[in-house]
């Protein structure tokens, strides 16, 4: 039988638009337990897995909302794993391939959060810890109250240069922690400064966000 490329291409097409069973369900229930409305913005398909980007839109200040998570009203299912962990794992029981959170970003009345993956299943499983850290930290990256943070990028990467060969490689390295370094976009400064979450404080460079 001779190779039909058109139908290559259509099977192909199939294949990488599939829908996700359960989606709409996953979606409703993540936003249910962050007081948000939760939107499938992209989804990265490979033959094996599915990433998803996903955006968060919830009516709150950043201070009510790390408030009613510390309170336990924002953001809590009644167990130690996040709602987000929680809805991620009853989504994988549907679907062949799996299914992982590429970006999440959080867009609050006066802020932007962006957590950015860095390895299997880091988001869902490490958003509580990510949290509870921009609350330990927000009176230091505030600057001593003294500025607000309009965008937080969690984490940010490298852009390293490497000689190999004498031919300079650019090689984007990914953190193995969120509690590295973050970018701080702040109400009185122009660009966006890099903060040592280890530290406590802001450290002098260059920026540039790179994607994974």
């Amino acid at each position: 039988m001779p190779f039909n490329y058109e139908n290559f291409i259509n099977n192909s097409k199939l294949e990488y638009t599939k829908d996700i069973i359960g989606i709409n369900e996953f979606l409703s229930t993540t936003g249910f337990h962050y007081f948000s409305n939760v939107k499938l913005n992209n989804k990265h398909i490979t033959s094996d897995s599915i990433r998803l980007v996903l955006e968060i839109s919830c009516n709150l200040e950043l201070l009510e909302l790390l408030s009613h998570f510390n309170t336990g009203r924002w953001g809590h299912n009644g167990m130690d794993e996040s709602p987000l962990q929680y809805a991620l794992d009853n989504l994988n029981l549907n679907n062949k391939n799996n299914i992982d959170i590429e970006e999440l970003t959080f867009f609050l009345n006066d802020t932007v959060i962006v957590i950015k993956r860095i390895y299997n299943n880091s988001i869902p499983t490490q958003l509580n810890d990510i949290l509870k850290q921009i609350a330990f930290n927000y009176v230091f990256l505030t600057r001593g109250l003294t500025q607000k943070p309009y965008e937080i990028f969690v984490p940010i990467f490298e852009d390293i240069v490497e000689n190999i060969d004498s031919t300079d490689d650019e090689v984007n390295t990914a953190p193995k922690s969120y509690s590295e370094f973050w970018g701080i976009y702040l109400d009185k400064d122009d660009e966006a400064s890099i903060y040592d979450v280890n530290k406590n404080s802001y450290v002098s460079g260059d920026l540039e966000f790179l994607s994974e």
